[in-house]
């Protein structure tokens, strides 16, 4: 009996630390923990309650991790991770600045509000789960798809499915086959465009200002994106290139390019670049102030080159009317 009760307790204890402190009242029955012992061990202050039937085996602040999987086991089975609480889990990086907890629950299950806690509730929720995890959550590219439609603001949906794609988490054909199987998703229509531009290779926001404002807008030819290039210090990818004329497009958002290591490497590939005869024309965030003055630029580029086309202003006062 005695060995029993201690293989019990370590099960328990290997359980507890799995869940990173976190347990329900109904494992520490199965492991013969009455309710007495955890009315007597809150007062004690070695344990404490954070939902209706979830315990915590610690005391004070709960880490993210911990909190996480309180809620997860506060909802019930069938429950799953989703959106920014599925992202940070699946290790996307990002600014997941809302510190709540975000659960799906199958449609037909009501919870109760809880502190902390968002619970969404899904009809065909099974099939959006990735059972191998643990605990389990949507798939990445669903939990990408409800983050992003969350988001009020435009631009954010773009840079949370841009950063995915350039992190190399998923890819944009992912993402849409993903959208053609949640066709409730609202908001729909944006996260497709969204994604078609991702698909082309943009992966900024800075790039999708080029190629929305700049080379759209003003009848520029299509450039080809994310280009694969070997030079001295190995592959380097270039955000935009035309081919036919040999212009290249470097668009330097915030991040790589503020150091002087950085600098140094973007020096380093348009000398590259220059010594196979192409030109390398380079914008910041200055350009989405001046979109036309951009466009300007490269169209004396391209002209030089060769480009027999003419670009057309994008209103009348467009400095190229």
């Amino acid at each position: 009996m005695e060995q029993r009760n201690e293989d019990l307790g370590r099960s328990f204890r290997e359980l507890r630390r799995a869940q990173a402190g976190a347990f329900t009242r109904d494992q520490a029955l199965a492991y013969g923990i009455t309710d007495k012992v955890l009315r007597g061990r809150c007062r004690a202050w070695q344990l404490q309650r954070v939902h209706t039937g979830v315990y915590v085996d610690f005391t004070g602040p709960l880490p993210w991790e911990t909190r996480m999987w309180a809620a997860w086991l506060s909802c019930g089975p069938g429950a799953a991770l989703t959106g920014t609480t599925a992202l940070r889990r699946y290790g996307v990086a990002g600014d997941w600045r809302d510190g709540r907890i975000e659960i799906a629950v199958p449609h037909s299950r009501r919870v109760d509000p809880r502190p902390g806690v968002v619970v969404t509730r899904h009809r065909q929720l099974p099939t959006l789960v990735q059972t191998s995890r643990e605990p389990p959550m949507v798939r990445l590219e669903v939990a990408l798809l409800v983050t992003a439609r969350a988001e009020a603001d435009v631009s954010r949906r773009a840079a949370v499915l841009f950063d995915a794609c350039r992190q190399r988490r998923t890819t944009p054909s992912r993402l849409l086959a993903e959208l053609d199987a949640l066709p409730e998703l609202p908001g729909r229509r944006i996260l497709r465009r969204i994604l078609g531009e991702a698909a082309e290779g943009v992966q900024s926001l800075l790039e999708q200002a080029y190629l929305r404002r700049v080379e759209r807008a003003h009848g520029l030819p299509r450039a080809r994106r994310q280009v694969r290039a070997a030079d001295a210090g190995g592959v380097v990818y270039r955000d935009s290139e035309y081919p036919p004329y040999g212009v290249i497009v470097e668009l330097d958002g915030k991040a790589g390019h503020a150091d002087a290591d950085g600098r140094w490497r973007d020096m380093i590939r348009d000398n590259a670049a220059a010594t196979n005869g192409k030109l390398t024309l380079r914008f910041g965030y200055q350009l989405l102030g001046a979109p036309c003055q951009a466009a300007s630029h490269v169209v004396a580029a391209l002209q030089l080159r060769g480009w027999p086309d003419a670009p057309h202003p994008c209103s009348p006062t467009c400095p190229l009317a």
